[in-house]
């Protein structure tokens, strides 16, 4: 069965993107335009991953992982950063909000098909 990813972006541009590259690695992509929809759509698909937009409008990425961590029904699917911020201390930032990974826009291809193959062989038999 392939891998499901739940993508939360809301460029489309972004959205479009990320899922083609997801596709043509074989999985099968889950979407959100909204860290509110994103949530709903965790909980009730329980993807293999989540790739989160931390700058969305309304519930930010962070806020919308943290409350993936402290949902027992989400709080085990590892979630990655998908992000333009790509400052320093950024990456730190999105790990303590609980996020296992962190990938900067605009892609490295060669980094988001490492980052997925890391994360998605972690939890394979879940």
């Amino acid at each position: 069965m392939a891998p499901r990813v739940l993508v939360v972006e809301d460029n489309p541009v972004n959205l479009e993107l990320v899922t083609e590259l997801l596709e043509q690695e074989g999985c099968q992509v889950l979407s959100a335009q909204s860290a509110e929809d994103g949530l709903r759509i965790a909980a009730a698909e329980r993807p293999d991953l989540v790739l989160m937009d931390l700058q969305l409008p309304g519930l930010s990425g962070y806020e919308a992982t943290r409350q993936l961590r402290a949902n027992p029904a989400t709080a085990a699917i590892p979630v990655v950063a998908l992000t333009a911020f790509a400052m320093r201390g950024d990456d730190r930032k999105a790990g303590e909000a609980g996020c296992d990974g962190y990938l900067t826009k605009p892609l490295n291809t060669d980094a988001f098909s490492e980052t997925l193959r890391r994360f998605l062989s972690r939890g394979a038999g879940r």
